[in-house]
Parts: C-alpha cells; structure tokens; sequence
C-alpha cells in the first residue's frame, strides 16, 4: 500500500502543476502503470480514431486495463489486442457517466458505454458493464460471459472524469449462440436439439437472434429437458415455435435490476411473464433465475431452472413460515381475559391453531389456580382449627366414649396440675406432676405452647397420675382406676 500511496501523491502533484488540465490521453501517457495500453494505443492501426475518443471523452468512467492485465491477455489471446478488437476493448471499457468507487453498492448497476453498433453491441445506447460490489465490499466491474475485472488502482481523477485501473482486460459480450457454449448451458443445449430448434428450416430462430435489446430466458437443468424431451414429441411444429417464442421478450434488455415484483413481460409469442420476486430470488412464472444477467451482444440473457408453461403464469408458491406464532402467556389476575384475547385472535368464524392453543393454556392455568387456592384454604382452615383446639380446656366427658367422671375439671397452680376435690372420694388436692423452673402458664392441661417453654425436667409427685395415651383412664397411688 505504501508505494501506491506515493505514486498517488506524485499523480497529484503533476495534475496540480497543470491546472487540473491533463486530458485522459495524457493519464495513459504519464500514468507508470498504463505504459502498455499507451504503446498499443499509439502503434494500433485505428490510432487516429483511438486518440481522439481518449482526447475529447467527457463525463465518463474509464475502466483501463493495467500492465499485467494486457500482459496476461496476450498472453491467452496472441495478438488480438494489437489489430481490430483494441479499439471496441476501450469503447467498451469508457463508461457514460463518473462511478467513483463509493458509488458502487451491492445493488447492480448496467452502465452503459461507447461500444455501439451491430459488430458488437446490438442494443440501444450502447453495451453495459455491470457494477456491483462482492460480499467483502470490493467493487468489481463484470463484462461479458460474467468476466470480472477489480481494481488495481482507483479514482484516478482527470479532466472530465474518473480512471479505475483494472486488473483484466474487459471481455466483449458475444452473440447469444456463443455464449450459451462460453457458459457451458449443457441442458439448454440439448433442449435446444430435442426440440428441433437448431434444424436450418426453423428460421423463427434466427430472426429472434437478430433482433436488438432481447432479453432470453433458457432453462438449464436435467428435470427440464426430461420434460422437454416428452412435449416434443407430442407438439406440432407450430406449437414448438410458439413455445420457443414464449422465452424472448423482444424491444426490452431487462436486467435483473429492472424486474420488479409482478411486472409483466410481453413475449415474442404475444402473451405475458409474470415477474415475482420471493425471498430474495427472482421468478419467471414459476421458475426460478438461477443465473441472472449474462451480457449478450443484443441483450441479456437469464438461466431457468424449468420449463415455462404459457398457459399458467402464475408465480411460485407462497413460502411456509418456518416460525411458529407466539402465544401470549395468560397473567396470574385474570387468565380467562387472556384465554378470551387469544380466541379472539383468530380469523374468520372459526379459531385458528394459535387461537386454540392460546385458549387451551389459559383454562389449564386457570384450572391450576382454582386447585392452589382450594387447597390454601383448606390447610389455612386446618391450622386454624388445631390453635382453636389446643387452645381450648380438656374435657376429658367431651370424648367419645369416655364416661363423666368427677375428676373431669382440672386446673394448674404453681406448676402442678390440681382437681377440685371430692369428699366422698376421700382423695385429697394434689399435684399430679411437678415441673421445675417452669413459669405460670396460666392454661388448661395439654397447651403445646407451655409445654414447649418448660424444662424437660420434671419430679414425678404422689398422687393420681395419667398414664400416656389415655387421657380419659386415671389411676390412683394403689394402681386401682377410678373408672
């Protein structure tokens, strides 16, 4: 890069010295790395005609191939540049209009240029070059054949336009029959054979061939010519020429860049295309481009891969969502709303998938939500009901099977756990257990809470006692029960 960027400073310099004065003429006479297209320039045979094109050029955009690009050229093609075909190859390569480099985007751009005429360019205002920039941003500049030449250096500034040096000499567009051999149409050759279209008496052919600003469209895939193969030995000859008419849009190059969604193409045959562009690809009928915009000398030509059928112009299928429509998730406050919203979401009278779905999420959560708060307020009533029971007195007569005895009121005092005393039982107010270091409770027997705040020591005291798991059996000092 460095010794690019010093040349470029010594370019300017000597476009400075001379008022910005120096002609496209004198860029490939002084410009180091244009020496070789100079000297064939001078030594050409149409040197007058050559150099007045370069001196009077005005507003234009000159693709000049480098030194190497002519070396490796001559190198292919011995002796080519030196006669007839120099002076079309600069025709060609001086572009109308100034493109410098930013102005070339991913988006093709057919500019025209100064070759004309029937030799080699059949087509109104001149050949085309198409500009475009590759994946990574670099501008490419393709010709005929979909040759692509890029930059060795570019914005070369002159009077009255811009110099991009190229690193390949631009390859003329050829006639349509060249060109399907150049780019190896194998199918649509034999398409061509089966279908009886290169015979010498179907002059309908020719006369396609010579019209100016064609656009072509050739099938090119095996599942093709196998249908081709069957129809042509089922059509008349008559048929076969309207079939071969209906691929020629005649008075109209369309470049891709032309074809807009659902435009209609009238064909030499005399009924319509239709032009869908879907995800990104671009379809005749119902067929598929697969090679667009391949630059003939009296148009374009497009690569299908399929028949047309003249008698169904309608596009490709609609493509198939791939994504699944999201389902809004029903909030805790109010799922039926959101199970109703998504229902209503549907087209039409019916629901649609989504629709159900949506309705079958929200009336499961719903569902859920009924259970969670039943069983909230079922434990919530169990805990209740245990406080209120434990903290209610015992009543030991209360319990079922348990017969009324005199010592069914209890009470505590000081730790100990008294009975209101009974003279004719002869039993005397005594404490049953005693606990040490526990605090008054002031409650009745049996609370958790103070016996959960007592010591686990305890004395055991003379008296009645009650043995574990049953509350409702009291036995004396003597081992007899009461009941």
């Amino acid at each position: 890069m460095k010794p690019f960027k010093l040349s470029s400073f010594w370019w300017l310099a000597i476009l400075a010295s001379h008022g910005w004065a120096f002609t496209l003429l004198q860029v490939l006479q002084t410009y180091p790395q244009l020496s070789a297209l100079n000297t064939l320039v001078n030594s050409n045979a149409n040197a007058t005609a050559l150099t007045a094109l370069l001196v009077n050029a005005n507003n234009f955009t000159f693709l000049a191939p480098s030194n190497t690009a002519i070396s490796t050229f001559n190198s292919q093609n011995p002796g080519l540049l030196n006669s007839t075909l120099l002076l079309p190859t600069i025709q060609y390569g001086l572009l109308k209009g100034q493109y410098p480099t930013v102005l070339i985007t991913n988006t093709p751009q057919f500019i025209q240029s100064n070759l004309s005429g029937p030799a080699y360019a059949n087509v109104t205002g001149g050949q085309v070059v198409e500009l475009v920039t590759a994946s990574d941003g670099t501008p490419e500049f393709i010709s005929g054949n979909r040759s692509i030449s890029k930059n060795a250096a570019a914005d070369v500034v002159c009077a009255g336009g811009i110099v991009h040096i190229i690193d390949t000499v631009l390859s003329i567009p050829l006639p349509l029959v060249q060109e399907i051999t150049n780019a190896g149409l194998n199918d649509f050759v034999a398409i061509l054979s089966a279908d009886n279209y290169l015979a010498a008496n179907a002059t309908y052919v020719n006369q396609v061939l010579d019209l100016p600003d064609v656009t072509y469209f050739m099938p090119n895939s095996a599942s093709a010519l196998a249908v081709a193969q069957q129809l042509a030995k089922n059509s008349s000859a008559a048929e076969l020429e309207a079939n071969f008419q209906y691929y020629v849009v005649p008075e109209f190059a369309a470049y891709s860049s032309m074809l807009t969604n659902g435009m209609k193409l009238k064909t030499q045959q005399g009924t319509d295309l239709t032009v869908t562009l879907q995800d990104g690809d671009i379809y005749i009928n119902s067929a598929k481009i697969l090679i667009s915009d391949l630059i003939v000398s009296n148009g374009v030509g497009h690569v299908l891969d399929d028949l047309l059928n003249r008698f169904d112009t309608a596009g490709p299928p609609p493509p198939t969502s791939s994504s699944t429509p999201s389902t809004p998730t029903p909030t805790a406050q109010n799922p039926a709303q959101s199970s109703m919203n998504m229902a209503a979401a549907s087209t039409g009278g019916g629901m649609g998938t989504g629709a159900k779905i949506g309705l079958g999420v929200g009336v499961g959560i719903a569902g859920l939500l009924i259970l969670s708060a039943l069983l909230f307020f079922l434990v919530r009533h169990r805990k209740q009901s245990q406080v209120v029971a434990d903290n209610a007195p015992w009543d030991n007569s209360s319990m079922s099977g348990a017969t009324a005895s005199p010592l069914n009121k209890f009470y505590v005092q000081r730790g100990q756990v008294q009975r209101q005393e009974d003279p004719g039982l002869g039993l005397q107010s005594t404490g049953m257990q005693h606990f040490e270091d526990s605090p008054p409770v002031g409650t009745a027997l049996g609370r958790k809470e103070s016996i959960r705040e007592s010591s686990s020591k305890f004395v055991q005291i003379d008296g009645p006692t009650i043995p574990p798991r049953s509350p409702s059996r009291v036995q004396r000092g003597d081992g007899k029960s009461y009941f």
